[in-house]
């Protein structure tokens, strides 16, 4: 009787996992931060991965606005229920910054932005400095992209 209970619970847990894992694309959350070092971000787009990124600015006089755009970003993030990255320019090797050709580059997004990455590729880049509605792109992103 007591082993039918467990299977029965162990049904039901495989059950919620598999239903959860269906809606997961890597996006969808509660407005969750992950910083990502340059291997992870290079893993980003090279293993494919979906998702927002915010690439910081190598300047640290820049650093103030990166903290209020970090902070609009947290606020729309969790109104659209969403989870996003973050990486800091400054971890970037000189050769980034100096490279021409757009290829080598790690990253096409430029620093102080907001991109969305479809399977590695660069989407949509949100630029503060545009007079435009940051959640209007995040919705914009996620119904061309994700639903």
């Amino acid at each position: 009787m007591n082993l039918k209970k467990v299977f029965s619970g162990c049904l039901a847990l495989l059950l919620v996992l598999v239903v959860s894992a269906c809606g997961a694309n890597g996006v969808n959350g509660n407005g969750k931060v992950t910083e990502l070092d340059l291997e992870e971000v290079k893993a980003f787009t090279n293993d494919k991965k979906t998702g927002f990124l915010y690439v910081e600015s190598w300047l640290d006089s820049d650093k103030e606005e990166d903290q209020m755009n970090l902070k609009e970003i947290e606020d729309v993030a969790k109104a659209e229920k969403i989870d996003f990255y973050v990486f800091d320019a400054n971890k970037l090797p000189e050769s980034e910054f100096t490279e021409n050709n757009v290829n080598k580059k790690i990253l096409k997004q430029y620093s102080k932005t907001f991109g969305f990455y479809k399977d590695g590729e660069l989407k949509g880049e949100f630029d503060f400095d545009d007079e435009q509605d940051l959640k209007t792109f995040v919705k914009e992103m996620k119904s061309n992209y994700l639903e």
